[in-house]
Formats: C-alpha cells, sequence, structure tokens
C-alpha cells in the first residue's frame, strides 16, 4: 500500500499540470503489435510531449511505447493546451484539438449619441470589440464636451466595461495657423491661395480678417457658430469683392471673444511655378537635369510620350513609341524626389521593354545680385529596363546607378547650365560574333552636356540642350514648355537628334516626345 500510494502522489501531482486525461480515437486497430500516434489541431501549432519539442501539427508518430504522456500544444496567440494521453499496443491514437485564440473583449457603455469612440487609436461603433489581452486606451469624444479618455486592463477571455462621463467644454480657439505664407493670385490653385484653420471646443461664433500694412481690412469672413471641431476658410488673394489686391506684406487675424492671434502673409506674383520637364535624373530641360532655383514646393504628376527613328541619314524606321508616366515631388524649396515608370512599344514580334526610375536632387542657390543667382545640384538616381539591347547606341536606356551634378546661372528670364553625369553599369554592350549570346559586358555611362532656357512669359519656356555620352555620341535638341491660363497644367513638346561619332556608319536617332503635367 504505502508503494501504491508514493507513486500515485507524482502522478497526481503531473495530471494536475497538464489537465485531464484526454482520450483518443482508438477506432483504428493496426494488424502488428507498433501503436501509432496522430495529433491534429485547427491551427499548425508545435507539439511538446514530456516537456521535449516533438515536432508541429498535423502531427504523426510511431516512434513511442505505451503509456502516459504529458502533452502541449503551443502556438503564438493561442491559449496553451496541457493534457495527459495514453497510448496503448495494437492502437493508432488519434487525438483532435481546438486551439482558442488569446483575446479578450472591450465594452464601452453609456456614450453619447453621436459620440465617436477610439481604442488605440482606432473608430469603433459597435461593441463589445476584440482586443488582445494587456492595457489599452479608450478614448470617447463628442463635440461640445471634454474628450473621455480611459485606460483599461483586459484579461484573457474577459470583458472590461468602460463607462463614459462627458463634462461639458467651455469654448476654446486653438491651433490657429495658414498653410501657406506667400501666394501668388494669379494662378488659381496651389501657389494662388491659402487655406486658414483652426480649432474649436464648442459652439460660438469667431472671425479672420486680413488687413493691408497700413491696417485697413481687405477681406474678412465670419464664423457665425461651429458644430464640430476643425474649421477652415480659402483665401486666394482678392477682396470680398472678387478684386486681385497687389503685391505686399498682408496680416491674417482670428477674433473672438476670449482669443486674438494672427499670422503675416505676402503676395508675390514673383512666385512662380516652375516650367520644367521629366528626366530620369530630375527636373530639367530635354534629357539634362538642371539646377533650377525654385522657389515654391510643388507635386507635379506627369505623363510623356512620343516616338524614336533611327536610320542612317538616308533611310529611317520607327523604332519605339515610348511612354512614361510618374511624379516629381519639390519640397523644403531645395529637396527633390522623383519616380517614373513606362514602357516602349516597339510595334513588333518581341516585348516590349519595361522602364523605371528613382532619383534624388538636393538644390544649392547663392544670390549674386538683385537680379542672378548661381544654382548647384547634387544627383543621385537609379534607372531600370528589362532589355539590355534596347535604346539607341545604349546612351539613354540601361540598369544602374548614377550620379552627378548640375550647374547653372539664372536670371528671371534666361538659365545657362552645365550638367555632369556618371552611371554605372547603366547599359550593356552586345556581344561579339565569336562570344556566346549569354555574355554581356556591363558599360558605364559618362555625359554632360550645356543648356541654355529663355522665359519671355512667365507662361512660356523656350530651351535648347547638347548632350555627350562617352566621347562617343551627340545629342543636340529644343523645347518649348506653356502653362496656359492661369491654372496648372503644363504641356511641352521637345525634338533631340543622336548621332554615333565613333562608326564610319552614319548611325542616328530622331526622338520627338510630348508631355503633359499637373502640379498641386
Amino acid at each position: 500500500m504505502f508503494f501504491f500510494v508514493m507513486g500515485a502522489v507524482p502522478a497526481f501531482s503531473s495530471a494536475k499540470d497538464y489537465g485531464s486525461l484526454r482520450s483518443p480515437d482508438l477506432t483504428k486497430r493496426r494488424e502488428d503489435d507498433k501503436l501509432g500516434l496522430i495529433i491534429r489541431a485547427n491551427v499548425e501549432a508545435e507539439v511538446y510531449i514530456n516537456g521535449q519539442y516533438s515536432g508541429k501539427t498535423p502531427f504523426t508518430s510511431l516512434d513511442f511505447g505505451p503509456g502516459y504522456y504529458n502533452l502541449e500544444l503551443r502556438k503564438s496567440g493561442y491559449d496553451t493546451i496541457k493534457c495527459r494521453i495514453n497510448l496503448r499496443n495494437r492502437y493508432t491514437s488519434v487525438y483532435e484539438f481546438e486551439l482558442e485564440e488569446v483575446k479578450g473583449y472591450i465594452n464601452v457603455k453609456n456614450a453619447p449619441s453621436g459620440s465617436s469612440i477610439y481604442i488605440d487609436g482606432t473608430s469603433y461603433r459597435l461593441f463589445p470589440v476584440e482586443v488582445k489581452p494587456g492595457n489599452h486606451t479608450v478614448k470617447v469624444r463628442k463635440f461640445g464636451y471634454e474628450d473621455f479618455i480611459e485606460y483599461v486592463s483586459v484579461e484573457n477571455h474577459e470583458t472590461a466595461s468602460v463607462y463614459v462621463r462627458l463634462q461639458t467644454a467651455p469654448f476654446k480657439i486653438t491651433n490657429f495657423r495658414i498653410s501657406k505664407s506667400t501666394i501668388n493670385p494669379d494662378y488659381t490653385s496651389g501657389i494662388g491661395k491659402s487655406t486658414f484653420s483652426f480649432s474649436v471646443t464648442n459652439d460660438g461664433s469667431a472671425v479672420i480678417n486680413v488687413f493691408d500694412r497700413y491696417g485697413n481690412e481687405v477681406w474678412s469672413h465670419n464664423f457665425n457658430s461651429f458644430s464640430t471641431w476643425e474649421q477652415s476658410v480659402t483665401w486666394n488673394g482678392t477682396t470680398n469683392y472678387g478684386e486681385k489686391l497687389p503685391d505686399g506684406q498682408y496680416s491674417v487675424c482670428l477674433t473672438s471673444d476670449k482669443f486674438e492671434d494672427s499670422y503675416s502673409i505676402k503676395i508675390d506674383r514673383s512666385i512662380i511655378y516652375p516650367l520644367s520637364s521629366f528626366t530620369p535624373s530630375g527636373s530639367g530641360i530635354g534629357s539634362l537635369p538642371c539646377a533650377f532655383g525654385d522657389m515654391v514646393n510643388y507635386t507635379k504628376i506627369f505623363v510623356d510620350f512620343g516616338g524614336i527613328m533611327s536610320g542612317d541619314g538616308d533611310h529611317f524606321e520607327s523604332q519605339s513609341f515610348p511612354v512614361t508616366a510618374g511624379l516629381i515631388v519639390d519640397f523644403a524649396k531645395s529637396f527633390e524626389l522623383t519616380a517614373s515608370a513606362g514602357t516602349f512599344i516597339t510595334g513588333k514580334d518581341q516585348d516590349n521593354p519595361i522602364a523605371a526610375s528613382v532619383s534624388f536632387k538636393k538644390n544649392f542657390s547663392f544670390i549674386l545680385g538683385p537680379a542672378m543667382k548661381f544654382n548647384l545640384a547634387g544627383l543621385m538616381n537609379y534607372n531600370f529596363c528589362s532589355d539590355y539591347y534596347f535604346g539607341f547606341l545604349g546612351s539613354n536606356i540601361g540598369t544602374g546607378f548614377g550620379l552627378g551634378f548640375s550647374a547653372g546661372f539664372e536670371t528671371k528670364m534666361i538659365y545657362l547650365g552645365l550638367t555632369g553625369e556618371y552611371s554605372f553599369g547603366a547599359t550593356k554592350i552586345k556581344p561579339a560574333k565569336d562570344l556566346p549570346e549569354s555574355f554581356v559586358e556591363a558599360e558605364d555611362i559618362l555625359k554632360y552636356g550645356l543648356v541654355a532656357t529663355m522665359l519671355p512669359w512667365r507662361n512660356l519656356k523656350t530651351g535648347a540642350w547638347v548632350a555627350c555620352y562617352n566621347n562617343q555620341v551627340l545629342e543636340a535638341g529644343g523645347q518649348v514648355i506653356a502653362m496656359p491660363g492661369t491654372g496648372a497644367f503644363c504641356c511641352d513638346v521637345r525634338a533631340s537628334i543622336l548621332a554615333d561619332l565613333s562608326s564610319s556608319d552614319k548611325n542616328i536617332s530622331l526622338n520627338a516626345m510630348f508631355g503633359l503635367s499637373y502640379l498641386f
């Protein structure tokens, strides 16, 4: 009896740690004297037998002898299952398990109708809400009331209730701001207007006034009541009667019974959208990126399309019809990001090459006088093309990383500049006849050139450029960029010719492109 009791004590303790004894499905009687074990679960779980990792579900084994074993199923995000199993000779014991996700619930009660309820920053409307066990933040908002915030701890498979108690908020104005401190009212969008905005806590009234430098009111807007937190109004540099105001410094004032704040805003018609086109290395003229001293932040979306013809000077044939789309983002008035993707439609029995590029440009401007400045820009880019044979002489297209610089003198009407770029492994050399077709050698590209532009009118720019590639390929072209009307749509037309100077054959390519863009 003593030995029976002493043997039963550890067995009872182990069973207590691992839960009750699970009965297997023993319908699969074996034809041999061995035993089998099959463990299945509703999710893939780790299997531990007697504390040792044995595999993952679905788990099958013939390596165990008869007797009792401690089984454990573990999976992150699910409750761990612990039990004891009994294996018998001449049977394959099959165990089926259902693991439950580790989760709890939050129920929000007494929230007034129309309230906005957030749990950890995410908005919810129906409750209770399923969450992971742990600490959570409940926030309830309703216009005219103070925000209600409560921190709650949720236990596994339990529901934590939050009882909302809102208190009326006194009327207060905060976070008064303007979107642009300089505008040009000659434009109807983008840099042609500024948005004045602020936040309120309850119903009330306020007024925004714009005064000229002499203190005369030139524009005003009344807010007679409020029904939500965020308020805004847009001013386009005109009077209340729609008359455009002259250049100069103005004051924007927001006042109410208990609040007053102001900002300075400037009307400056010398601030204009930059007229430029897309290159794989950033905005520029033709195929050359330029160090323009842009005075505004903008985002431009564009699409370019056109045609490329190649020949020997006497006879030309169509090579491809390129189409490219992308965007240019100018931020902090000196940084620029450019990304594009496109294809070259050949119209032949071959795949149309896919091309893409991404570039970064940093501009520096140095004022030389009242009407002249010197600009510098550093360039980085990465270009990709799916066909290393494609493109005239491999000069404009390829796959590789590039670095470069651009410099130029700029006045209100004229820009004169130069650009140098070096692309590492930008193109691939077509293998010689005596080499296998799979042999391809990468070729770096050194590209440099000059560009000149003229801005006879604010909405029209003409330009010309000349460039050289590896002292072998010469490119020359011209471009016209226009922004019709007072909006932000641009169109440009450019044409160029490329000639191979290293070959006795007259290898020539004629390119014509048309571009459309919109500036925000």
